[in-house]
């Protein structure tokens, strides 16, 4: 039995106590009424025998024993049975029965010790009086020798005290019954009404406190454990909903923060991290399980010294920061500063990776200078051009139709290159924007056209083009940008390869198909190879512009097969030729 349970039992069990000490004493008490009243009985019955043995002895003495005979028969007391017994144990007389029918009294319990000159009593059930008898013997010495002739018995019924003895007994059985079927009834109440409903209570509230709390609060429908019960469902209630407010509340700050592009970051005064956000995790390489992220892991002493300094200062900080990851180094900005929680000084710090934007910068200034660089060399020949026709060439026609030539292939060179400057910046626009405006076609089909396209230029370079495989592919995406991006890789080799022959292949693998441009001319030195499809970037920048070519080519490739999802890649060796293939990803249409 649990502490509780014996807590909660105490009233029963001590009501069980008491109600069989009680009737113990009752009993105890009973007993002691029997004996007292029984020995009290016992005194007066002594006290008429002795009265009534000196009233016969003087008959005896004067040898009328037949006075004395008819004395007993007819004892004037009907509540007391007289007895006179001879010295040989034979009955002489009796009031109650027939004194020949008796049988001989010498071995009576309180005839013998009487027989010796001793008073003698009992108790025992008389069968001739059919009841529970208290008996007493006195002998009679008639000589005054010492020698018993006669004993006299007086004898009284004890059913009056027997009944009340049993009454007492039977009031005293059922009052211990009584006390019993109480004490079960009342711990029979108490399991089924408190205690059992507050075993399932305790359950409930043990399974709420693991965390569960769609648990259903039993309620039962009477006693004294209702009120309670319904208290604690209702406070379960209360509770579920304030911790899904709570929960609802927390997922939102917490997606909200997830969704964040910057980097949020809380800090104790230790410098340990108390929360990091998704991309903070990724900027700083701390997975999501790691506890043990602190400022002196973060990669930045830069970091370190503006959180010292928010923490000394109690001030706002903010700054331009470097943080090395492996082999770069990412600019970043930091802002943030103290903040109190929970009764405790905190640092809050939001983080933005400004590298791609520094990047980005670096390239639109490098570009603008690549594009200001590649028209300033048209349109200063466009220029020359000009003046020296003003300056009379037109008076000249050799030198007017030399001009002229300059002017055209000029312009022809300064329209290619805004052609490509626009291709390339609208291909960019629908990459950053997401709009794809995709269509199922035939790539093999757009392969075949723009090598048909080229057939006529490569003959005129004396160029064998040729189509080696070309397998039937369905394909989803901008058909007139890969036949251009086609054409930019067939008209690069065809312009700077120096190869006899040119081959195109398209092979379809499983769900990718791999489209490739083969030379066999000079190849490319594997120190170009990286920057190859760059913006305006040439191996050779005066044999390029030489042939007309505007450094876009390959960088609108590239451009084009990230766009469909796809991803370039060069392989030449110098003197064997190269290989430019694209790997494009099938969509199973």
């Amino acid at each position: 039995m649990k502490p509780g349970d014996k807590i909660l039992f105490a009233f029963p069990i001590l009501l069980g106590v008491v109600v069989c000490a009680i009737a113990g004493m009752l009993f105890f008490s009973t007993r002691e009424f029997e004996k007292s009243y029984i020995a009290a009985e016992m005194r007066d019955v002594m006290t008429e025998a002795e009265l009534v043995s000196d009233m016969i002895r003087p008959m005896l003495l004067a040898g009328n024993v037949a006075a004395a005979v008819d004395y007993c028969e007819k004892f004037p007391e009907r509540s007391r049975r007289a007895t006179l017994v001879r010295e040989d144990g034979a009955v002489v007389a009796d009031s109650v029965a027939d004194a020949a029918g008796l049988d001989n009294h010498a071995t009576r319990e309180e005839i013998a010790p009487a027989l010796t000159g001793t008073p003698g009593v009992s108790t025992r059930f008389s069968s001739t009086s059919n009841a529970r008898m208290i008996y007493c013997a006195m002998p009679i010495d008639i000589n005054g020798n010492g020698h018993i002739e006669y004993v006299l018995r007086l004898a009284i019924r004890n059913d009056d005290v027997d009944a009340m003895i049993s009454g007492a007994k039977t009031s005293t059985t059922l009052a211990l019954a009584l006390g019993v079927f109480l004490t079960c009834a009342i711990a029979l109440y108490i399991l089924i009404r408190v205690r059992l409903p507050l075993v399932r209570l305790q359950e409930s509230a043990q399974s709420i406190a693991r965390g569960n709390l769609n648990e259903r609060i039993s309620i039962p429908e009477k006693g004294v454990v209702r009120e309670l019960a319904t208290t604690v469902s209702r406070m379960k209630e209360q509770l579920k909903a304030q911790l899904d407010r709570i929960t609802a509340e927390r997922n939102g700050r917490e997606f909200l923060f997830s969704a964040l592009s910057e980097a949020v970051l809380l800090f104790s005064e230790d410098g340990n991290a108390l929360y990091l956000n998704s991309a903070a995790r990724r900027l700083f390489g701390a997975h999501a399980t790691s506890g043990k992220f602190d400022l002196s892991r973060c990669g930045s002493a830069e970091l370190v010294a503006l959180a010292n300094r928010a923490f000394s200062e109690n001030v706002p900080v903010e700054a331009e920061i470097s943080l090395e990851t492996g082999n770069a180094t990412r600019t970043l900005f930091a802002k943030g500063g103290p903040i109190f929680q929970d009764g405790e000084r905190r640092l809050l710090l939001a983080v933005t990776d400004l590298t791609n934007l520094r990047r980005l910068e670096s390239f639109r200034s490098d570009f603008v200078a690549n594009v200001s660089h590649e028209i300033k060399t048209p349109l200063t020949g466009i220029l020359g051009a000009v003046d020296a026709l003003e300056s009379g060439a037109l008076e000249k026609p050799k030198m007017a139709e030399k001009f002229l030539g300059i002017l055209s292939s000029q312009a022809k060179r300064l329209n290619a290159l805004v052609q490509d400057v626009l291709s390339l910046a609208a291909i960019e626009r629908r990459q950053i924007s997401g709009g794809k405006e995709t269509l199922p076609f035939r790539l093999d089909a757009a392969v075949e056209n723009a090598v048909n396209y080229c057939r006529s230029r490569a003959e005129a370079a004396n160029i064998l083009l040729e189509i080696s495989k070309n397998d039937p592919t369905d394909f989803e995406g901008d058909s007139r940008l890969i036949e251009q991006a086609v054409i930019n890789l067939v008209s690069n080799a065809i312009k700077y390869s120096g190869s006899p022959r040119i081959e195109v292949s398209l092979k379809k693998d499983g769900n990718t198909a791999m489209l490739t441009v083969r030379d066999f001319g000079i190849g490319i030195p594997s120190e170009h190879h990286a920057r190859i499809f760059e913006r305006f970037y040439s191996v050779d920048k005066a044999r390029s512009r030489s042939l007309g070519g505007t450094g876009l080519g390959l960088a609108i490739v590239k451009h084009i097969a990230r766009l469909h999802g796809g991803a370039e890649s060069l392989e030449s060796v110098p003197g064997e030729g190269c290989v430019f293939r694209i790997r494009f990803p099938l969509r199973g249409l």
